[in-house]
């Protein structure tokens, strides 16, 4: 199974350059049909068979590299990414909206866990690993007022996180009402949607809702420039602002340094993850599948005679992710 993921409708519809023809799809579960490893094991160590169900990085690395042994091995000098590679390309299977995919070497390995089901899992090994990345590179702690801008899967997945860590105030921004109504679902505390209010209001709003009117840490899951304008001036004294969905070419940001200066702020920004944050996210599920909806993310699922379906039903909006299952 693969679900639909916002930069693959960025791919579809021209937002950014991706080669072609290629196969997309990159947040895969699968069951292993066959392997040539002699002794093929996962990750943390676990025997794998013919027969298994897993996941798997969203890269393969060449694991030699600078960024590789430095700890970013998805920005290795030799990256293959999943559902990002020219069909031409050897082993040319490598997207997940098909029958079958070749796994390539560099790339790990996760079996996962009997009570986890397809659409549980799927979105795991992009964006709640993207999320673990994210709540990873800010320190993240029980002690710390947390905002959340944008209420997508994402920004879903990091309220839950923030949540769980123990985060006293937990706070979602949207356009959308029924996605904030999500975000509360996922652990977020209050809620706010941006049109309704003015900048300046907003953020009067948001320090509000915090213990002291302090905002410790706000993270960027919108793709929305002007929402920097917000968070930078929401945050108190040593706040970290993590910019996650701004992945468009030319995301400028208007940033006051004086402001950065003086409030002595962090600014930080990830893409993708390492094998230990999709590690950290499978042990999240696994801990946590039953406090919150996981099990709603996918609204819908598709078989793969019916793709260009799927593509408009996820490009709607109505759910978080749409599922295919060849």
């Amino acid at each position: 199974m693969s679900t639909v993921c916002g930069s693959d409708l960025h791919t579809v519809f021209g937002r950014r350059p991706e080669p072609a023809p290629s196969i997309l799809g990159h947040e895969i579960v699968g069951e292993i049909v066959e392997h040539r490893t002699k002794d093929l094991r996962d990750f943390n160590g676990v025997a794998l068979s013919k027969g298994d169900r897993i996941t798997w990085s969203i890269m393969a690395s060449c694991q030699r590299c600078h960024y590789c042994q430095t700890g970013l091995p998805q920005k290795c000098k030799q990256v293959r990414k999943y559902g990002h590679l020219p069909l031409d390309r050897y082993p040319h299977l490598t997207g997940g909206y098909a029958e079958y995919i070749c796994l390539m070497p560099g790339t790990a390995l996760f079996k996962v866990p009997d009570d986890l089901s397809d659409e549980i899992v799927a979105p795991a090994n992009c964006t709640l690993a993207t999320a673990q990345n994210a709540v990873s590179t800010v320190r993240l702690s029980c002690h710390d007022t947390v905002l959340v801008q944008g209420a997508g899967l994402l920004g879903l997945y990091l309220c839950a996180l923030a949540k769980s860590k123990g985060c006293p105030t937990v706070i979602a921004t949207d356009l959308d009402p029924s996605r904030l109504q999500m975000a509360r679902q996922f652990g977020a505390d209050r809620c706010f949607a941006v049109e309704d209010y003015e900048p300046a209001d907003l953020v009067r709003r948001i320090r509000e809702a915090c213990p002291d009117g302090r905002l410790s840490v706000a993270f960027e899951a919108c793709g929305a420039t002007e929402a920097a304008d917000v968070a930078m001036e929401a945050l108190d004294v040593a706040g970290r602002y993590l910019l996650a969905g701004l992945v468009t070419p030319n995301s400028l940001l208007r940033i006051d340094a004086n402001q950065v200066i003086r409030k002595v702020l962090t600014i930080a920004g990830v893409h993708n993850y390492g094998p230990g944050h999709l590690q950290g996210a499978l042990a999240f599920l696994q801990a946590h599948h039953t406090t919150y909806p996981f099990d709603a993310v996918v609204g819908r699922v598709f078989p793969l005679a019916r793709i260009n379906d799927a593509i408009q039903e996820a490009a709607s909006g109505k759910y978080a992710r749409v599922g295919i299952r060849p």
